[in-house]
């Protein structure tokens, strides 16, 4: 390892990117990941370490397998160099860790790097390595990728084998490919789903985008609508294509649906893992964990109260195909290669400001104001991807969210990359403070 790579991973260590020590763990001796050091969030087993979730009530737990989605980085040569922080168990969008230490930016360490996967972005974003595993349930892979300046991949629901994490819902959970640029998700993209590296030829010129101001572009700060709406405007003078249209309802029939659905599959996962893996019922579990928010959560999930199996299974059969249907149907209708818009509501927030956010004055929950735009897009289990964008006036990064259609994977990171080639890359970060 060369002394510039050795910093990297010591700055990433310093921004709490970690959950413990670093190590080597590599793969086959050749394989296109061959030579490539990868990060793997901590909520996704590797056999024989540790399968926390970044909480110390699971720190005995240690996997017996690998999942599928670490086995084939093996396969493919990887070197895993290290578990990711996250916010603990997943279950939040800040990755303000109460035991391991809130992940900072690796552009402005005062602010948050997002979360879930939070400590994967932030690796990758401080140049410790190239990419990395994390995982996405409403926006976790999204988020964080778009606050730390570097790609985040949503797979159609599927794509990548789903064993071996520790799982929030069933539905909506999947494995996020990260990267620093489109190239290297576009490689990791193709080994976790076991296809050949080639993207398919694609311009900009030409490109339709939906713009579907209602609902993906609204509940954003008027700083957040300026600065992606310029690079709009750069796609646009590049021969992108623009249109408009409204999906009306989107945001209501899934702030319905979203969050009975997870509690209730949270259940499903959680009650019979802590009860063979701890001994312990799901209550008991709760008031292990660190953070407060968290435990607040797994004690509606043990609750008398939280949506039994049969919420979940009618949501699966209604709501889950009625939201693919609207966004592919819109999608058809106005012949959209993809949707665009904001990743995020705003700038990333000071890395101590996890609960409420300030837009243009009106202080509204930050959770629901981030992942607003995302869980739509996780309901309907389509490709969604946050590319970086740029740097606003005090250095921080923003991305632009590209989603396709079911299937459509490597078309949306062929679009992507030739997003990037318009707008450039990001510089790497200075260290501000």
């Amino acid at each position: 390892m060369t002394d510039t790579a050795t910093q990297a991973l010591e700055t990433a260590k310093n921004l709490n990117a970690f959950v413990r020590d670093t190590f080597r763990l590599a793969g086959a001796d050749d394989g296109p990941l061959a030579g490539t050091d990868v990060v793997v969030k901590a909520n996704i087993a590797i056999k024989g370490l540790p399968f926390c979730g970044a909480t110390p009530a699971l720190e005995m737990v240690t996997a017996d397998e690998s999942a599928g989605t670490v086995d084939r980085l093996l396969a493919a040569g990887a070197t895993i160099v290290a578990q990711t922080n996250l916010h603990e168990l997943a279950f939040g969008i800040t990755s303000a860790n109460a035991h391991h230490g809130a992940v900072r930016n690796p552009y402005v360490p005062g602010r948050m790097a997002g979360g879930s996967s939070g400590g994967t972005a932030a690796a990758i974003g401080a140049g410790a390595v190239s990419m990395g595993l994390g995982s996405d349930t409403g926006g976790s892979g999204r988020l964080p990728a778009a606050m730390c300046g570097c790609v985040g991949l949503r797979p159609t629901a599927g794509r990548y084998p789903d064993d071996g994490v520790l799982t929030l819902s069933t539905t909506l959970d999947t494995v996020s490919s990260m990267g620093r640029i489109t190239a290297d998700v576009a490689k990791l993209d193709a080994v976790l789903a076991g296809e050949p590296d080639m993207l398919p030829a694609l311009a900009l010129n030409g490109l339709r985008l939906g713009i579907a101001h209602d609902p993906f572009w609204s509940g954003i700060s008027a700083a957040m609508d300026k600065a992606c709406s310029v690079k709009l405007a750069e796609l646009e003078a590049a021969g992108a294509v623009p249109v408009e249209f409204a999906l009306p309802g989107l945001i209501e029939l899934t702030g319905e649906n979203a969050l009975p659905l997870v509690i209730s599959e949270s259940r499903t996962f959680w009650e019979p893992f802590v009860r063979d893996r701890l001994g312990m019922t799901l209550s008991d579990f709760a008031e292990t964990i660190a953070s407060v928010d968290v435990r607040g959560i797994f004690q509606a999930i043990a609750s008398d109260e939280a949506p039994g199996p049969e919420v979940a299974a009618g949501i699966r059969e209604t709501a889950v195909p009625e939201i693919r249907r609207r966004i592919h149907e819109a999608m058809d209708d106005n012949r959209l290669d993809a949707l665009v818009f904001p990743t995020l509501a705003e700038f990333p927030p000071p890395v101590d400001e996890t609960e409420m956010l300030d837009l243009d004055g009106e202080v509204v929950p930050l959770f629901d104001a981030m992942t607003r735009r995302e869980l739509p897009i996780s309901m309907a289990g389509i490709p969604s991807l946050s590319v970086p964008a740029g740097l606003n006036s005090d250095g921080l990064p923003y991305g632009l969210e590209i989603v396709g259609r079911t299937g459509e994977d490597r078309k949306l990171i062929a679009i992507a990359a030739a997003i990037e080639e318009r707008l450039g890359r990001l510089p790497a970060p200075g260290g501000a403070a």
